[in-house]
């Protein structure tokens, strides 16, 4: 068996959240590899903002490159290939093809996805084709979060550290002309800079 997790988002732009809590999760939950898979069309954000789906996986190449390297992480482009909305079934659908029968597909999203997950496109077809499991982006979340889980069913919450930030704080940043250095790893925020996204 091949354990195998998922972390999608916008990554608008990819930040130290998102990067010490799937690398937390990756070790917490003995996977295999990870696959970090930036949206085309997010079902669940306004797209109004969104940069160039070329710059948001370049700047996730950088953020993961030494678990690239190590051959542990792989950034995909499988939602841009699929093309239109960006549904979390039809992606793990498509995964489940084109990985072998053996391989169990872990789905993990922050708290602010968990609390609307019963809202997400055949949520409950979802819990059936893979491993949902949520992991706070929030201190405040996780006492919630597990509450939550649990009525729910079939949702695992880890406890992982908390890296409070977010990418609408440092897209403010930017714009404001603030620095966004320690939010970002130093060649996230180089090649931001590099390219003036967000300004």
């Amino acid at each position: 068996m091949i354990k195998i997790g998922v972390f999608g988002g916008a990554f608008n732009p990819v930040h130290n959240g998102h990067i010490n809590m799937v690398k937390e999760a990756f070790a917490d939950l003995k996977l295999q590899k990870m696959l970090i898979i930036p949206t085309c069309v997010s079902p669940h954000k306004s797209n109004k903002g969104l940069i160039a789906f070329e710059d948001r996986a370049k700047m996730c190449e950088l953020a993961f490159a030494k678990e690239i390297e190590d051959g542990k992480f792989e950034i995909s482009d499988i939602e841009k290939r699929m093309g239109g909305t960006s549904y979390t079934i039809n992606t793990i659908r498509e995964l489940k093809r084109q990985y072998p029968d053996d391989a169990v597909f872990y789905l993990i999203i922050g708290g602010d996805m968990l609390f609307y997950f019963d809202k997400w496109y055949r949520y409950e077809a979802l819990l059936g084709e893979c491993k949902v499991v949520a992991a706070a982006r929030e201190n405040s979340e996780y006492s919630d979060m597990c509450e939550y889980a649990a009525e729910m069913g079939r949702i695992k919450v880890l406890n992982l550290h908390v890296t409070e930030v977010s990418s609408t704080e440092i897209r403010e940043k930017l714009k404001n002309g603030e620095i966004i250095t320690g939010l970002v790893p130093e060649a996230v925020e180089g090649y931001i800079k590099e390219r003036g996204l967000y300004v």
